[in-house]
């Protein structure tokens, strides 16, 4: 099982936020991570999600990654999404 780490860019495959783009903010178990998007999926009420209904991608939000939780926001989590996301929502990636 591949190993998801702070600040990874998900998408979720199952679920009612199937197609949504959300940053691993940690790992809770070997089965469970923490997710969030800034919006609904705030720092304060992070979305809990079995990793084998997510698609994780190569990329990293670095400000994310580097602050380790303590100074992040959800203004943070929102830039970093955008960067990281294109518009379209589509890219193809190696997964």
């Amino acid at each position: 099982m591949v190993e998801l780490k702070p600040g990874q860019l998900v998408r979720s495959l199952a679920g009612r936020d199937k197609g949504k783009h959300y940053l691993v903010l940690r790992e809770l178990d070997g089965k469970y991570v923490l997710l969030v998007d800034g919006h609904k999926r705030s720092i304060e009420r992070p979305k809990k999600k079995n990793r084998l209904h997510l698609q994780h991608y190569e990329r990293f939000a670095g400000q994310v990654d580097q602050a380790g939780g303590e100074n992040l926001n959800d203004d943070r989590v929102i830039k970093a999404l955008k960067e990281l996301v294109p518009p379209t929502g589509d890219f193809e990636e190696e997964v």
